[in-house]
């Protein structure tokens, strides 16, 4: 499929393309969909133009993130290398934030934008490192990615990593399309290796 202009990632200085709503123009049924999340992020702004999808997404969205099996260390980094991976600065901004609330050093922050083959990871967060970039170049993982995951991947673990990263490859996409500003106060993405 040809291309007529690469797109716009990350767009510091691009406007929004689909606007949020503010707190008085979000509907009820949005507004009870965000109830645990109030205030809502920019992203739940932009998504409150349809609460049905918004709800739905939401009970998801809330599942995968909290009540998934994987440890919270390797939650993370994987939402981190699929922001790196897309380049959207909101949800790199948004989880490393909450890495950082979590205790997770800043040098394993920021090893993330190097991918799997940095040195410091353990076998595990190699390969499931190496997963998101194989699901995110390929839409599987090869074999030896599976082999070692596989080893210390409940079955259980195997669906939440899958889910995860397709969740957040979801949010990442929303959030660039729309090309939605970041909340106040989240930190930069360190630039490429």
């Amino acid at each position: 499929m040809p291309r007529s202009e690469e797109p716009a990632a990350p767009f510091p200085n691009a406007p929004q393309r689909l606007a949020g709503l503010s707190d008085g123009d979000i509907p009820p049924a949005a507004r009870a969909a965000l109830e645990a999340w109030w205030p809502p992020f920019n992203l739940h702004r932009v998504l409150a133009h349809n609460p049905p999808t918004l709800s739905a997404w939401m009970v998801f969205g809330a599942h995968i993130l909290r009540n998934n099996t994987l440890d919270v260390r390797l939650r993370e980094l994987i939402i981190l290398r699929i922001a790196s991976n897309a380049r959207s600065t909101y949800e790199w901004g948004q989880h490393a934030g909450l890495s950082r609330r979590l205790g997770i050093p800043d040098q394993d922050i920021n090893r993330v934008i190097a991918g799997p083959d940095a040195p410091g990871w353990t076998p595990l967060e190699q390969a499931a490192l190496r997963g998101v970039d194989e699901m995110m170049s390929g839409f599987s993982v090869s074999a030896a990615t599976y082999e070692i995951l596989d080893q210390s991947f409940s079955t259980q673990q195997w669906i939440d990593y899958v889910m995860l990263v397709g969740e957040f490859i979801l949010v990442a996409l929303t959030l660039n399309v729309f090309q939605i500003a970041r909340d106040p106060g989240l930190p930069d993405m360190p630039e490429q290796a």
